[in-house]
């Protein structure tokens, strides 16, 4: 299926020039503290269609988005389908960027027209394997890196004139698959347009040796795969099984990796990833929930590196918590620190009071149980039982958690805004007397200001800031 340049335009269709230029001056002047830089990975959702994908990028906190080609996804196919032109419509209506374009299929020698498209879409990466015997060790494993590094030169020259890093994943049964030619490949790289994409799926599921290679190798880390090892990514074992990859899920301990790439102040991508047994398909069965997944496993990435900073309970806003439903029967625990990271689509609604498109996406039709949280502070908002169909556009519930939202008249002196008692985030607003329920009350919220977290899983603490 195709879309016109027009249809992309008017999917992409967000904040003006001066509301985004606003929201990305708020984002640069946000908390220098250590925050990871997600790169959502198209291949999660399968086959499904570019136009359809790009939304989600901001919704899973990334700022940007990986194209993986057949047939683990097809969405670099569909931008010879769609036109250079038209994709890059896209991606700058949704104000997100290309990060990555990934190639195993092509290889390390085939990638120069690769690496020129990369360029003309500003695309600074491509990520690819090596290639060479396999299975070596001490100073074998040692030259044949080299000879790798010489047979790459042509294509560094490439890489450094058209401005992508060239990123070599380790990868099992490949030159590329053990720490030791991860140190080499970082110790004789002769350009830094050629680093390092690092798979822990990859290597011996010790937490702290892969701490300690982040520690070794980390200025040539140019991607971080949050992805363990599950019981394998085969389709004879059931889908709960295969998502064991996810961070979280598995046996896996992020947090000494995570602490590892603090210490280092790793500025790279991370990518939540994992994949399916049968590949093409997407992770969950719809878009809704494969963002979920990945929401999940950044809220436990995001536990890891609040785990080495402190969790001392705050005694101010609401110090006992938020009073959760009586079901659930528990007060929403509190940590004091920064405030989560926002990307510029995220920051032009929480921060500027933006709206964004209506539409069937983020949130509006999800129906499963569990808990509304603010994405800016994690506080506990809302209730799947409070949640009904207004058709509006915008996800709408008749009640908030006690104490979670706070009304406020809107400048435009007409309605009444709503945001989060804890960190004064925009939500949307309010509206009585429709009778859409019994309770006649709307409260009609953006998806991008909340997180969903579906009931069973853990709720992150809510997030106190620190004063200053």
């Amino acid at each position: 299926m195709r879309i016109s340049r027009r249809q992309a335009l008017a999917a992409g269709a967000v904040a003006s020039t001066s509301a985004t230029l606003a929201a990305k001056t708020l984002f640069a002047a946000e908390t220098a503290d250590f925050k990871l830089k997600y790169l959502l990975a198209s291949c999660m959702y399968g086959y499904t269609n570019v136009w359809e994908v790009i939304p989600e990028v901001a919704r899973t906190g990334a700022t940007a988005i990986d194209l993986w080609p057949k047939v683990h996804g097809s969405q670099r196919e569909q931008i010879d389908e769609l036109g250079e032109e038209t994709f890059g419509t896209l991606i700058q209506r949704w104000q997100i960027q290309l990060g990555c374009i990934t190639q195993y299929k092509l290889g390390p020698f085939a990638i120069q027209d690769e690496m020129r498209l990369a360029q003309r879409l500003g695309c600074e990466m491509i990520v690819t394997g090596g290639r060479g015997p396999r299975g070596l060790s001490g100073p074998e494993l040692k030259s044949a890196v080299e000879d790798f590094i010489e047979q790459m030169k042509p294509h560094l020259e490439v890489a450094e004139e058209t401005g992508v890093t060239i990123a070599i994943e380790n990868h099992a049964n490949n030159l590329m698959e053990s720490p030791d030619s991860l140190r080499w490949l970082a110790e004789l790289s002769p350009s830094p347009n050629l680093k390092i994409a690092l798979a822990p799926y990859h290597l011996p599921q010790d937490a702290e040796a892969i701490a300690d290679l982040i520690r070794e190798i980390g200025p040539s880390i140019a991607i971080f795969y949050a992805w363990q090892h599950g019981q394998g990514a085969v389709e004879s074992i059931s889908a709960d099984q295969q998502r064991l990859q996810m961070p979280g899920r598995g046996s896996l301990d992020f947090k000494p990796i995570v602490n590892a790439l603090k210490e280092i102040q790793y500025d790279g991508w991370t990518e939540i990833f994992m994949h399916p047994g049968k590949r093409g398909t997407p992770i969950h069965e719809s878009i809704q929930s494969v963002t979920y997944e990945i929401n999940r496993a950044r809220d436990y990435l995001g536990q890891c590196l609040s785990s080495t900073e402190s969790s001392e309970v705050a005694n101010k806003t609401r110090p006992e918590g938020i009073r959760m439903s009586e079901e659930e029967g528990k007060r929403q625990a509190i940590v004091m620190g920064e405030f989560n990271q926002l990307n510029p689509r995220e920051a032009y609604v929480i921060l500027n009071q933006g709206t964004e498109p209506p539409g069937p996406g983020g949130y509006t039709m999800t129906k499963d149980p569990g808990t509304y949280i603010c994405r800016q502070c994690n506080s506990a908002l809302y209730q799947s039982d409070d949640k009904f169909e207004s058709h509006c556009g915008w996800p709408s519930f008749d009640d908030e958690i006690e104490g979670a939202v706070t009304r406020k008249p809107d400048p435009d002196g007409l309605r009444v805004e709503i945001i989060c008692s804890n960190c004064n985030g925009h939500l949307g607003h309010v509206f009585e007397g429709e009778r859409f329920t019994q309770k006649n009350t709307r409260h009609c919220v953006n998806s991008i200001s909340m997180r969903f977290i579906k009931k069973g899983d853990d709720i992150p603490p809510m997030i106190v800031k620190t004063k200053k």
